[in-house]
């Protein structure tokens, strides 16, 4: 049996000697990305740093006039630099559990925040994956961390993947989404989005593998 291979039931991962259950695959250290190697993640570290100061310094009344514009700016920029690290680390996660075989087709990720109106403190806490033929549900271990955990791992065909939009009021405040939600008999989980997120490819890269493969 070759290395990556996930059972079909999607609750155990073969890693090449033994049958590993899913809830407990930890991915090793990931190999340095592009977006890594070029400088970028430093730049987005930097403004997210930026970001947070002034989250902060947004707070006091006399000086929230002068930050609320870059705090936006900043903000956005940081969260999109994010997403685009995010998708890197999704494709080199994909590749380790799957194999070269089944590449990531379409993936979402991002920065994702605490309170209301996609502000700081900023964390990272789910993205998914979408192949051929499955669906995978990871957990990132921080904010600069990477993928870590596989919170689903399932075929395509049972699995469905919705897309929210608009503004809609949630237990962790108000979201702006688009999200995306993934869900199968198991659970639900959702990614959160923003104006950057693209959830649309994700959704498309889904629709099509279960067409090609409606009973896998």
């Amino acid at each position: 049996m070759a290395v990556g291979q996930f059972s079909d039931d999607g609750q155990w991962w073969w890693d090449g000697t033994t049958w590993v259950a899913t809830a407990q695959v930890v991915l090793p250290q990931l190999p340095t990305t592009e977006f890594e190697r070029s400088g970028k993640l430093g730049k987005a570290r930097s403004r997210r740093k930026t970001g947070e100061r002034l989250f902060w310094a947004n707070t006091i009344p006399p000086i929230a006039w002068l930050t609320g514009s870059a705090l936006i700016v900043v903000g956005m920029r940081a969260s999109r630099a994010y997403r685009s690290w995010t998708l890197e680390q999704l494709a080199l996660a994909t590749a380790y559990l799957l194999g070269p075989d089944e590449p990531m087709l379409a993936g979402e990720g991002g920065t994702l925040v605490a309170d209301q109106f996609d502000l700081p403190p900023w964390r990272r806490d789910l993205a998914v994956a979408v192949t051929a033929a499955h669906v995978l549900v990871f957990r990132i271990d921080s904010v600069d961390g990477q993928p870590r955990w596989i919170a689903l791992a399932a075929r395509t065909s049972r699995v469905k993947i919705e897309v929210l939009r608009g503004i809609r009021t949630t237990r962790e405040g108000v979201a702006v989404g688009p999200d995306l939600v993934v869900s199968d008999r198991n659970g639900q989980w959702t990614i959160r989005g923003s104006s950057w997120f693209q959830p649309d490819p994700v959704l498309e890269a889904w629709r099509q593998a279960v067409n090609k493969n409606p009973a896998s």
